[in-house]
């Protein structure tokens, strides 16, 4: 990566921190708590924790995945961008006053390599989640009848991805 490459990196990743941190600070009510999924890791792991020491706050962690590992896929474990990543993810992970994970795996895998005592919260569905009969369907789409709109074909799914473009690119 070139040195202007990593200088914009590091540009939008103060300013998401910023924003971050600003949002939590004073667009925030005071909470107890702060509860932060992982990932993404940075900079939402740092703006928390430190929106919570300011706020007097706890600040837990629901880890779902290692960023790191995800950032490998696309760089190769060996990069120097994922070596940070992982350095902190790991710091400020530690820092967390708790945490809960999705697995015994990775509640394994934060203890032993980690320093990280995590609570097993399942993620899924309760039992009464299922997918809807034609029936269920149908009695669904005549309750709303016309307050809904109507498929546009095509158009629905482009300007859905273009809006979402336009906003991944602020962010």
């Amino acid at each position: 990566m070139a040195v202007g490459g990593c200088a914009s990196m590091a540009g939008r990743l103060v300013e998401s921190a910023a924003l971050l941190l600003g949002l939590h600070l004073f667009r925030v009510p005071r909470p107890d708590v702060f509860v932060v999924q992982n990932p993404p890791s940075v900079p939402t792991l740092a703006a928390v924790k430190l929106a919570s020491w300011l706020r007097g706050a706890k600040f837990i962690v629901d880890w779902h995945n290692f960023g790191y590992t995800l950032l490998g896929l696309s760089h190769g474990r060996s990069h120097i961008i994922v070596k940070i990543y992982f350095w902190f993810e790991k710091h400020f992970g530690q820092m967390a006053d708790g945490a809960f994970c999705v697995t015994k795996a990775m509640q394994h895998e934060l203890a032993q390599n980690w320093g990280i005592r995590a609570t097993v919260l399942y993620d899924q569905s309760p039992d009464f989640f299922h997918p809807a009969s034609l029936m269920e369907k149908h009695g669904l789409f005549s309750r709303l009848g016309n307050s809904i709109c109507s498929a546009m074909g095509n158009a629905d799914c482009i300007s859905v991805g273009m809006f979402f473009l336009q906003l991944t690119r602020v962010f």
